[in-house]
């Protein structure tokens, strides 16, 4: 094909035709630049493409993190369900004067703990990161992301705060008058002879004694704490359950 230009070129010059070698000339230089536009184009095209594809894949990445939320959404809820009814357990028992000291405090260790969600978050931090979530043609579903993980922040943010609350009370207790030694599971642990050295009081008969005080506040805390990450769980896990309805139909394996 260059050859053919050329040959044009050279009979044009021969000729001594330069009106028409000029307009040759030109027509030559805009077939190049229309080349030029044409192979920039489809250049272009294909990146947008290859976006495209990268952004869908994201999305599947988004959805596995999603999907492993949504159940250890419902694993921390089930976990709060049961803080919660131990913690009524134990006050129950306490105000029934159950004398079994042992009863209350195994509800107790339940009353405290939970299993916390911990959000799978991979795939929206290498996207953040990168500034890759800008390139996101799909406005909608990014600003339904942005905002779910915004709203999720600030749910885990308000959790922390509670059960450290929660916490906090452990350390109000004169741990040694509390008797969690006491309990079976730490038996072989402070062993015998050291159990029998280490006091014996019997707090849970006496509603005036601070440590029985303590302990209503304590276990009353747990419960409000305990239903307020439940709602916000809930409310986690709707959001998170919609994404991954969106995310569906915008995914690519």
């Amino acid at each position: 094909m260059i050859k053919f230009f050329r040959n044009i070129r050279q009979n044009l010059v021969m000729e001594n035709k330069n009106g028409m070698y000029f307009k040759y000339a030109v027509g030559e230089i805009v077939l190049v630049v229309i080349g030029i536009l044409i192979a920039l184009q489809i250049n272009n095209w294909n990146e947008n493409v290859k976006k495209l594809k990268q952004e869908k894949i994201y999305y599947c990445k988004i959805k596995e993190d999603l999907e492993s939320d949504k159940i250890n959404i419902k694993r921390s809820l089930k976990s709060l369900n049961e803080r919660i009814s131990s913690a009524k357990r134990a006050l129950n028992n306490l105000y029934d004067g159950v004398n079994d000291k042992s009863v209350i405090l195994k509800d107790y260790l339940s009353a405290v703990r939970s299993i916390k969600f911990l959000p799978s978050k991979l795939a929206i931090q290498d996207i953040v990161s990168s500034g890759k979530l800008e390139n996101f043609k799909n406005a909608n579903l990014k600003d339904a992301l942005l905002k779910h993980y915004t709203k999720l922040e600030g749910a885990l943010n308000i959790i922390v705060v509670n059960n450290k609350d929660v916490g906090n009370y452990i350390y109000e207790y004169n741990l040694s008058d509390f008797g969690m030694h006491q309990l079976p599971l730490y038996e072989n642990d402070f062993g015998i002879k050291l159990l029998d050295k280490m006091p014996n009081v019997n707090w849970t008969s006496d509603k005036n004694n601070l440590i029985y005080r303590k302990f209503q506040d304590h276990m009353s805390v747990s419960i409000i704490s305990s239903s307020r990450e439940k709602q916000l769980l809930n409310q986690v896990l709707l959001s998170t359950e919609n994404l991954i309805n969106e995310l569906e139909n915008n995914c690519e394996q």
